[in-house]
């Protein structure tokens, strides 16, 4: 699909779906017509063996009238109810989750193209500031692929940030950060407020505790060298 025709699908969704339930509606009332009419013919063969019988005609003309009126809302209320399980289950509610593709920014990080990668995952975030996979790329493309290293903690502490990330990818974000300074930028004292920070936020869990003891460990080791 063209991105023209994609954007045009994208924003103004309610198009189809207005038509398709207008199209739905006519079925149904059709439906409730028909299904009307074979319930007044079976009430009409029923009030015929009645008056057979000697049942007063009004009796015969009230029956057939309640049984009409009987099937018709039956057949409304059911398909009406399996109008709207279809709805529900084809056109998923604005507050679905919705796994994003990005092929076209990993395309040109697989061809060695890491400007242009940055690039398209940065127009990714302006249609969808909340998605966290592009910051994490943006921020994996400057560290392993370009070596800026302070672009790349720039763009991990964007995602802690602005995205919304599910606690354990948080957590996994926060360490590739401290991971960065500890490792890549040999700068371990610049991973202290992190570590910090999750300590206290994560205390009683393995993350909290992983947290402490990095943090009593480059404690030790920056006493160290200054004391050497």
């Amino acid at each position: 699909m063209d991105e023209p025709s994609r954007r045009t699908f994208t924003e103004h969704p309610e198009r189809g779906g207005k038509k398709d339930r207008d199209v739905g509606d006519a079925v149904t009332r059709l439906r409730a017509v028909t299904s009307g009419l074979y319930g007044g013919v079976l009430g009409g063969l029923l009030g015929f063996f009645m008056v057979q019988r000697g049942s007063p005609l009004w009796v015969v003309v009230v029956g057939v009238a309640v049984g009409w009126l009987a099937v018709t809302l039956a057949t409304l209320l059911m398909v009406g109810s399996a109008g709207s399980a279809a709805s529900t289950l084809y056109t998923p509610s604005a507050g679905g989750t919705r796994k994003k593709e990005h092929s076209q920014a990993e395309s040109l990080v697989a061809r060695g193209r890491y400007e242009d990668a940055i690039s398209a995952f940065e127009l990714a975030i302006a249609e969808d500031a909340t998605d966290p996979t592009p910051y994490l790329r943006i921020a994996r493309v400057y560290r392993d692929h370009l070596g800026r290293f302070e672009d790349a903690a720039r763009w991990f502490r964007r995602a802690l940030r602005d995205a919304q990330l599910p606690a354990g990818t948080a957590f996994l974000t926060r360490k590739e950060l401290v991971e960065l300074f500890t490792h890549r930028m040999k700068a371990s004292e610049r991973a202290l407020p992190e570590l910090a920070r999750m300590a206290e936020e994560l205390a009683g869990t393995p993350e909290g505790e992983w947290a402490a003891t990095q943090l009593r460990e480059i404690k030790a080791r920056l006493r160290e060298d200054g004391a050497g």
